[in-house]
């Protein structure tokens, strides 16, 4: 298919003028001052990156906690936001859109303080901070109770100052990324500090269009022994924009002593349309508005106690239009979806030290939400099935949490930290409790050897939509996407051995049992033609896992990252419709990710970056082995203010998962377009801005109090 790309080039090409005079503005300036989650779900995306050796360790440990810095991983990097950042600190992977460490699902906080927002909520944002902003990351392969986090937890200490005698400093970015259609992006970040007061703000735009397809091949058999092919060809096409915002503020009393508020907010705006041909023929038409606003207060004290107030409201009108005729019948309707998620925490901490190096931390954590939604259906015709229902729903969650921990190191070479927390998680269906153990062993035989030990307990959450009884359908009604009121939250338990070598080579052994882990698969229907998608309980999933990562540097032109994972997992559903399964597989995933220096003056490198996986299973789903081989190249000018950045991602157009399912009757095929992606983006980072001083006035002569 041969693509315009020439409308797309110029607004690019207007863009990048546009922001180039303005930079040019604000340089000669500051010099003259001088000085739905019920869609069907995606499968498994990419792998991790591992340190660049420098000529400092890149990573320490600080009280049991690896400590890596970032900025020394992602100096040679085209990397140019914090999400990106994350994932070239070694057992970083990337899996389902989201970050996972040493085989486990992570938790990403900024400054420590765990927020409210979803898992996708809060990659956006990371999507949106500047790479810039981290000073460094803490990794807790188990994190204990008093950081409010259960499992993998991965803490990004941004930086609150502008620098040494600079008050102000900022950075400006703008991006074009062309698949199939064309999207851009335009980001300003400003960051000030004035005596005991900083502030951060940030602003980012992003809009442009996406276009993708699909083709499902299904033979349905039904009770009668009929069986049914069939075929569909979906096209999709997408609009978008959208605003991301965020203000931090900081006053600093004293050492130890500090009152932060952070407000985090988002609107977005997409319209897409589907349309499907061969065996099933239809349009659907969406138009969905999403709001978020998170406001959060956090006051810190000299003597260990902190206190923190949590509030997040989401809002998210859909109008879906759908008109299509299938083999059993026609379909045409108008729903007006909603929902709204209202939800406040609070917290409450203290740390004490005590006699001989010891310490303790105990607290307790309170969080409660409204879920208000509704599905209400304004037209319906309907020859096809059961006519939907219109309905809504008001359910209300509480979740309470106390827990104790304490921590002590033994000299310099064995370090100590255990915790133990219990929940209660209220529902109208769920009544439970829950406790999490946790604990690390840390210790240093040597210099250069690192050995943690670590035990980790962590809960899952299922989406609130998905956890409605409404039906979502897709494929032009073949496919019907229905929430489940009964989903239980998945606790998982996780065993770790971690090895770090000479401050740079990584290795990790784990374990983990997944009790009630939930996922959504689809089933091929025996009473009627159409498919059904609806997250269910597993009774369990097992993994056993290896992973090594390792760094090979050649002068001062090549640094080579290695990262080799292996794993064999179980997954096990006793009661999925008349279909149990106990599936188990063993698959290897393998990355290497290349920096060559191809100048110093001008400061020009370029990366090259390839991943294999070989084939998988989900469930009942068979996924076929994958890959992609990236390129990248970034330009650093105007004294390192100025970053051109140039990227090719999926050259070869294989990054594709395209599963099977064929187990027990079930026959389901489906095929998703694959795009390369190419574009660039250009950042300025300026600094050094200072207030004028002005005369003072005159008032010697006149009358004073």
């Amino acid at each position: 298919m041969k693509i315009d790309r020439t409308s797309g080039e110029k607004k690019m090409l207007k863009r990048l003028i546009w922001i180039v005079v303005m930079i040019l503005a604000i340089d000669t300036s500051l010099k003259a001052q001088k000085a739905d989650s019920l869609r069907m779900d995606s499968i498994i995306h990419s792998l991790p990156e591992v340190m660049v050796k420098g000529e400092r360790p890149t990573v320490k440990v600080v009280q049991g906690k690896l400590v890596y810095d970032v900025q020394k991983l992602v100096e040679k990097k085209a990397v140019d936001n914090i999400y990106d950042a994350l994932k070239e600190i070694p057992g970083v992977t990337e899996q389902e859109k989201s970050l996972t460490l040493g085989g486990m699902p992570a938790t990403v906080v900024l400054d420590g303080k765990v927020t409210t927002m979803t898992s996708e909520q809060l990659m956006t944002l990371l999507k949106t901070l500047p790479a810039s902003r981290i000073d460094q990351v803490e990794v807790m392969y188990s994190a204990p109770a008093r950081m409010q986090v259960h499992g993998a937890l991965i803490n990004v200490l941004l930086k609150h100052s502008a620098g040494k005698d600079t008050p102000l400093s900022g950075e400006l970015n703008t991006s074009w990324d062309q698949d199939h259609d064309a999207n851009f992006g335009e980001r300003a970040t400003l960051l000030y500090e004035r005596g005991k007061f900083s502030m951060d703000i940030m602003y980012k735009h992003s809009h442009g269009d996406d276009y993708s397809t699909k083709d499902e091949t299904s033979l349905h058999t039904l009770n009668d022994g009929m069986v049914h092919d069939i075929t569909t060809h979906e096209v999709d096409q997408y609009n978008s924009f959208g605003h991301e915002y965020r203000i931090g503020m900081d006053y600093t009393f004293s050492k130890d002593h500090q009152l932060s508020f952070v407000y985090t907010g988002n609107y977005d705006k997409d319209h897409s349309h589907q349309n499907i041909t061969e065996s099933v023929k239809g349009t659907t038409r969406i138009n969905e508005h999403t709001w978020l606003h998170n406001l959060r207060l956090d006051y810190h004290t000299p003597f260990g106690l902190k206190a923190g107030v949590e509030i997040t409201c989401y809002h998210n009108p859909e109008m879906q239009y759908l008109n299509s005729t299938l083999p059993t019948g026609s379909l045409n309707y108008t729903v007006d979806n909603d929902q709204k998620i209202n939800r406040w925490k609070f917290s409450l901490s203290q740390e004490q030290k005590l006699k001989e190096g010891w310490s303790i931390n105990y607290g307790a954590v309170y969080t409660t939400s409204i879920d208000n939604s509704r599905q209400y259906y304004m037209e319906m015709k309907q020859s096809a099935g059961d006519d939907p229902m219109s309905s809504s729903t008001r359910k209300h969650e509480d979740d309470a949490s106390l827990y104790f921990g304490f921590n002590k190191d033994f000299g310099t070479k064995l370090m100590l930290e255990s915790s133990l927390s219990g929940e209660y998680y209220h529902t109208s269906v769920w009544h439970q409790w829950y406790v999490y153990p946790v604990f690390t062993l840390t210790w240093l035989p040597a210099t250069g050897h690192v050995f943690q030990l670590g035990m980790s307990s962590n809960r899952t959450y299922p989406d609130y939509w998905t956890m409605t009884n409404f039906i979502t359908y897709d494929n032009g009604g073949y496919n019907e996407i229905t929430g489940n009121p009964y989903l239980k939250p998945s606790s998982k338990y996780q065993l770790q051995l971690v090895y770090v070598l000479k401050d740079k080579y990584q290795f990790v052994a784990w374990f983990a049992h997944t009790k009630d882990k939930f996922t959504q698969t689809p089933y091929q229907r025996h009473d009627r033609l159409a498919i059904n998608y609806q997250y269910l309980n597993l009774n369990f999933q097992q993994q056993v896992g290896l992973q090594a990562a390792v760094p090979f540097k050649a002068g001062s032109w090549l640094d080579t990252h290695f990262t080799l994972s292996g794993v064999w997992m179980r997954q096990k559903d006793d009661d999925f419709y008349d279909i149990p399964y106990d599936r188990n597989i063993a698959f290897v995933m393998a990355e290497i990710n290349n920096t060559l220096t191809l100048a110093t003056k001008p400061d020009i490198t370029m990366s090259v970056d390839g991943m294999i996986r070989s084939k998988a299973i989900q469930a009942t789903y068979d996924l076929p082995a994958s890959g992609n081989l990236d390129l990248s190249a970034r330009w650093q000018f105007w004294n390192k203010h100025a970053i051109l950045k140039f990227f090719c991602n999926d050259l070869f157009e294989t990054s594709s998962i395209n599963p099977r399912i064929d187990f027990k009757g079930q026959n389901l095929r489906m095929d998703f377009s694959c795009y390369r992606e190419f574009g660039i983006s250009f950042t300025y980072k300026f600094r050094g801005y200072k207030e004028k001083k002005r005369a003072t006035v005159d008032t010697s002569r006149f009358k004073t109090q």
